[in-house]
């Protein structure tokens, strides 16, 4: 079977919210805690969680899952440095998602059948009439992504045209969490 890891970006240190969107509750668990869940059901092995702001806060509300955490130290340059350290915690693996903690409605069905699709090339989620993720990468790419600096992540690998791009349509990933207005539709959802 195909070994792919899940990185679960949770570092960020949710301006626009106002307060840690990691350890919103939603559907009676933090959304960290949640997404690491639905990654773990989806048998993604390993599953990591890349924490910063708020490091400690984060790690324990996942203590109870059998994760691995990485602190990214360099959290406030941007998505790309927890990308870099993430994928560089997941060695062995043939392939590497990228889930972010704002994209509760995603869940492990969603996840499994984005795992189904993977055959060596990107596969990444298409909404709102673009790719991104969450986006399963090949072990091909895992020097590209350890490279990753800055706000941008990995959208430069979706777009690359050097790059077969398997779109798997999953609107639900649209529906984010950025600010109060985003946390009370998520939580209507």
């Amino acid at each position: 079977m195909t070994k792919i890891a899940a990185v679960v970006l949770a570092a960020g240190a949710s301006t626009r919210m106002g307060q840690p969107k990691q350890l919103l509750t939603f559907r009676g668990k933090t959304l960290v805690e949640h997404v690491a869940r639905e990654a773990l059901l989806a048998e993604f092995e390993p599953v990591v969680v890349v924490v910063g702001a708020g490091a400690e806060a984060v790690r324990a509300a996942v203590a109870n899952l059998p994760v691995a955490i990485v602190e990214n130290e360099q959290w406030e340059s941007g998505m790309g440095t927890s990308i870099s350290a993430g994928v560089r915690a997941s060695p062995g693996c043939d392939g590497v998602a990228i889930l972010l903690v704002d994209q509760p409605l995603v869940t492990a069905a969603h996840l499994r059948e984005m795992r189904g699709s993977f055959c060596g090339d990107i596969v990444a989620a298409r909404y709102n009439e673009r790719l991104g993720v969450p986006a399963i990468f090949p072990k091909r790419l895992f020097g590209a992504l350890t490279e990753l600096q800055g706000h941008e992540g990995a959208r430069s690998l979706l777009r690359s045209p050097d790059e077969n791009v398997i779109a798997f349509d999953l609107p639900e990933a649209g529906l984010d969490v950025d600010t109060p207005g985003d946390w009370r539709a998520v939580s209507s959802a």
